[in-house]
Order: C-alpha cells, then sequence, then structure tokens
C-alpha cells in the first residue's frame, strides 16, 4: 500500500489557512501619501511669493539682484521683462518665506542706483555693486491685506525718520512758490520737518502742500499757528546801507523751504491731516512771537503722568447794609496732605458776612472754607476733593533753575518753561518778564522735566510769574 494512501483507503488532504499580513501593510501607502503631500506643501512654503513690480525704468537692475528691506536681503529678482506695450519693465520677484507680509497693500518698492542730489549721493553702493529693489511696508500692511501687483517708485520714499509719531499737516498755498517734495520745514531757523508731495487740489482752487513733522518737534505746530514760504534769497535795498543780499541753504535755494511760528499764547494741538494756510512771507509780528513749547520725545520721563489740577472757585458777600459779592480763582492740586494752592487765593477781607463763604474745588461745593494750613505764599486746605491724589514722593524744592512744565487743565496745553528763563530769589524761582501767563493760570503746578516731581506753583502777581516752592516735606 502507497505510504500516502490512509488506513480507509483514502488520500489525505492539506488544511488550508488563509494567511494574514502585518496591519502597518495597509496603512503604509496612506503614510507615504501623508509624507509626500507634507513634502511638496513645505517645498512650496520655502519657494516663498512671487509677485510683480511695474517700473518705468529698469535703471541696470538685472536677473538675479537682491531685494532689501532695512539693508538686509528679503527675496531676489527672478525676471527682468519689457511689458507688451514697451511703456516700461516687469520685475518678476520671489519674496523669502519670511518677508511675505512685505507684500500687502501700501508697500512702496523703488529701483536703488546712485542718485546725486541736494542730500549728497543717495544709493552710492551701487557706484561699484549692482543695483537692487528696495522695499518699505506701508501703513496700511498691518491690516494684512494681501496684494502681488506693485507700480515701482520712481523716486524713494520721503525719509521714513519722520514717519514714526510724526505729524502729517496739509498746508493751502495760492501757487507752488517753487516747492519740491523734500523741502525743509523750519522753525527759529532749526528743520523740524519736510515737504512730503507738492500737487494742485482735486478741483485745481489751491496748491496742496503735504507736510511731515517730526515727533520731536509737532508739539510746536499749534491750532493758532501760520507757515509761510522761505526763498532761498533775500535782497534788501536802501539807500544808507546799500544792497543786502542774504542767502539761504542750498536746499531752500533750490526746493524752497517753508516756514512756520506760533503765536506766545499757543492753542491747542492739532491732529493728523490738519489744513493750514501757507502765505508769501512772514509779518513782523509773527517773528517776535516766543511761546513756551515742551519739545522732544515727550515732556515728562517715559510712564509718568502729569497733575490733574482742580478749578477752585471762593465766593463771599461783605457789607450789612450794602451787599458785595466777591471771589477768587486759582488751581489747586489734591495730594496726600490736603488742596494745595496759592495762599492769596484762600485770603478773605475782615468784613466777611457771616455764613456767606462758598467754597469749591473742581465743581464740588463745600459750604464752609476747610482748616488751613500756610507755609508761605502756598497753603495746604485739609478739605478732600474726588480727583487723583498726588502723591508725597513726587514732591521736592528747587536746588537751582531747570527745565520746568507748567500744567493748567485739561482745556489749555501745559506751558515749558526753560531754565535760562528763571532767576532764583528768596520767594522762589522768577520768571523772566518776556514770558507772560494770562490770569487763569495762577496756581497751576509746576513739575520738572528731568524726573516728574512738583516743585512749585505758578504764581501771577501783576502779570509776573514765579515758581513759588512746595512745603517741605
Amino acid at each position: 500500500m502507497n505510504q500516502n494512501t490512509l488506513a480507509d483507503g483514502t488520500l489525505p488532504t492539506a488544511a488550508v489557512k488563509p494567511s494574514h499580513s502585518p496591519w502597518w501593510i495597509a496603512v503604509l501607502p496612506a503614510v507615504a501619501l501623508g509624507i509626500s503631500t507634507l513634502m511638496v506643501y513645505s517645498s512650496l512654503q520655502e519657494s516663498g511669493l512671487q509677485i510683480s513690480v511695474h517700473a518705468d525704468q529698469g535703471h541696470g537692475i538685472r536677473e538675479g539682484a537682491s531685494v532689501r528691506y532695512r539693508g538686509i536681503q528679503v527675496g531676489t529678482v527672478e525676471k527682468v521683462l519689457l511689458e507688451e506695450d514697451l511703456a516700461g519693465v516687469e520685475l518678476l520677484v520671489r519674496l523669502d518665506d519670511d518677508a511675505r507680509d512685505l507684500a500687502q497693500d501700501g508697500s512702496q518698492f523703488w529701483i536703488v542706483f546712485p542718485r546725486v542730489g541736494l542730500d549728497g549721493i543717495q544709493g552710492i553702493e551701487t557706484v561699484i555693486g549692482a543695483r537692487y529693489l528696495a522695499v518699505a511696508p506701508g501703513s496700511a500692511a498691518e491690516e494684512g491685506r494681501r496684494q502681488t501687483d506693485f507700480t515701482a517708485r520712481s523716486q524713494p520714499p520721503v525719509e521714513d525718520s519722520l514717519a514714526d509719531g510724526g505729524l502729517d499737516i496739509v498746508l493751502d498755498a495760492p501757487s507752488k512758490f517753487g516747492l519740491e517734495a523734500g523741502a525743509p520745514v523750519t522753525y527759529r531757523g532749526f528743520w523740524i520737518g519736510r515737504v512730503v508731495s507738492v500737487a494742485l487740489a482735486s478741483d485745481a482752487t489751491v496748491v496742496e502742500v503735504r507736510c511731515r513733522i517730526s515727533r520731536d518737534y509737532k508739539s510746536l505746530v499749534r491750532d493758532n499757528s501760520v507757515f509761510w514760504e522761505e526763498s532761498g534769497i533775500e535782497m534788501d535795498l536802501s539807500l544808507a546801507g546799500g544792497v543786502t543780499l542774504d542767502v539761504g541753504t542750498l536746499r531752500s535755494l533750490l526746493m524752497g523751504a517753508v516756514a512756520m511760528a506760533t503765536p506766545t499764547y499757543p492753542g491747542q494741538v492739532v491732529p493728523n491731516g490738519r489744513r493750514f494756510a501757507l502765505v508769501a512771507g512772514a509779518e513782523d509780528e509773527w517773528l517776535e512771537w516766543r511761546p513756551a513749547v515742551p519739545i522732544g520725545p515727550g515732556a515728562l520721563p517715559l510712564g509718568l503722568t502729569p497733575p490733574v489740577p482742580l478749578k477752585g472757585k471762593l465766593a463771599w458777600r461783605t457789607g450789612r447794609f450794602l451787599k458785595f459779592e466777591s471771589k477768587n480763582e486759582s488751581w489747586l492740586l489734591a495730594t496726600d496732605a490736603g488742596l494745595l494752592g496759592p495762599s492769596d487765593f484762600f485770603e478773605l477781607p475782615e468784613d466777611v458776612k457771616e455764613g456767606s463763604v462758598r467754597f469749591s474745588a473742581g465743581g464740588q461745593l463745600l459750604e464752609e472754607l476747610p482748616e488751613l494750613e500756610v507755609a508761605g505764599d502756598i497753603s495746604v486746605c485739609k478739605g478732600a476733593a474726588d480727583a487723583p491724589v498726588w502723591p508725597r514722593e513726587r514732591m521736592r524744592g528747587m536746588d537751582g533753575p531747570e527745565d520746568c512744565m507748567v500744567y493748567a487743565g485739561s482745556a489749555m496745553a501745559p506751558q515749558s518753561i526753560g531754565a535760562y528763563r528763571m532767576v532764583e530769589s528768596p520767594r522762589g524761582m522768577e520768571v523772566s518778564e518776556d514770558m507772560r501767563f494770562p490770569p487763569e493760570w495762577h496756581g497751576a503746578p509746576v513739575v520738572a522735566r528731568v524726573d516728574g516731581h512738583l516743585v512749585g506753583l505758578l504764581l501771577l502777581v501783576e502779570g509776573n510769574a514765579r515758581i513759588s516752592p512746595v512745603p517741605p516735606k
């Protein structure tokens, strides 16, 4: 019998079991597809963003030229092409991935090449090196509106050092006055800003001169400021003195200049876009104005708030048969010791009718005058008022003349008193007579610009100003 035959004469049969592949083999294609997709997406992201920049002239820029922002490369010019109508050139630009946000509405592009101007040679690095494309994001870039098609500027934008925190104003002129973009705006002969553009108004009735004032000097521009065109050459002909020729700077000679002045009693600060008239020349009175206006990045050290004085009013009646009503007004400052104010504000005549005294601070009425603590020209009233309290640790005396700020309420712009205007006296710091304050400034708090400490109150006596020191601690 055959060895493969079973005892019953039947042949053996094999049992077939299905084979199961490992689970990971089934998901391997999906994983591979995901990795491939991720690699393709990553490659596209790393390739950057392509945009088009149209320019009137190529100025020698070539394929492979760099695109720069703040002096560093942020992209590459991939192609330089003539436009279909031969009216200009088109630059196909690839921005780096981390520079995609530069392709936003408001961004500006321009080709950098050597330019000889009144400021010297711009783009001097391209005399030997290659031309490149510069970019500056516009103010609208923060809004996130993507744009991929741009028109290059023919000139670089006005120096951006004025843009950060500067003041933009518009001057309406009867004619162009020979002004060009880049012309200086001056105050007392000092450069404080620049003309951004000169163009006809939309209805062609005036010439609009747009100016940008540096942030350090924008406080000089008030709602009662005046502006005039200042030519580069002035000639004075007289029989006694002959011919006097005054030649300004080369810049004002070739590009014109705008000068400004602010009255001795300056008005309120102005917002961006405020319009002023631009006239042909200055009046003699304007040149004699001497306003005390704080300039610089800030009136007080960063983080320190100015005082908020309260308007104090003290009224009373006198006379037994014929009754007369009188009142004093002054600024008061709430401190942790009480209300600080001029001593003469709290003075009452001897014949005051009993029960007729009415005292208010910041609109809060007190029927009786609270207890006073007199310290020379300044007194402390023990009454309380609903107002921010000036801390005692931010009060000190004055060792000598120093630059100060005077605050007389939100309705009036703060005034600056330079150290050179002060003369030390036994009663405080006498302010030079050429600096006049209206009577409503009496009692205004005076704060040192160097550290923001309260150093005294401004007292006005017969029109003369004096800084009376705060009482000692």
